[in-house]
């Protein structure tokens, strides 16, 4: 599951990326800009700890996907870590508190898309 998630957060920075570059709205500028500068030290945070654990994570594939719309992607996004969660961090508080912030992040970065732009 780790691995799914690091896969996916890649993903989604990658794409903010993309969007940030593409979108005519500072507000969605900055937000953008914002995410992808932040998730990344997420997932570190959380695959470091993960490491610290478990052992260190496996192979993981980074797919570039087309999002026509950037803030039902990441929202989409954040509803799929939130439901695996407990999953991902197989019983560590520590594992679910980072995943928290996560999700947190997407959803702030949501609001910002959708409310302030």
């Amino acid at each position: 599951m780790i691995e799914e998630l690091a896969s996916r957060v890649f993903q989604a920075r990658d794409v903010a990326h993309r969007a940030h570059w593409r979108t005519d709205s500072y507000a969605q500028h900055v937000a953008l800009g914002e995410f992808y500068e932040a998730v990344i030290e997420e997932i570190d945070g959380i695959v470091e700890t993960y490491q610290g654990q478990f052992g260190v994570l496996g192979e993981f594939n980074i797919w570039a996907v087309p999002v026509a719309n950037i803030a039902n992607y990441l929202q989409g996004e954040a509803q799929w870590i939130a439901a695996n969660r407990d999953k991902i961090a197989r019983n560590s508080a520590e594992l679910q508190n980072l995943i928290d912030s996560l999700v947190a992040l997407y959803r702030r970065t949501v609001y910002k898309l959708t409310q302030l732009a």
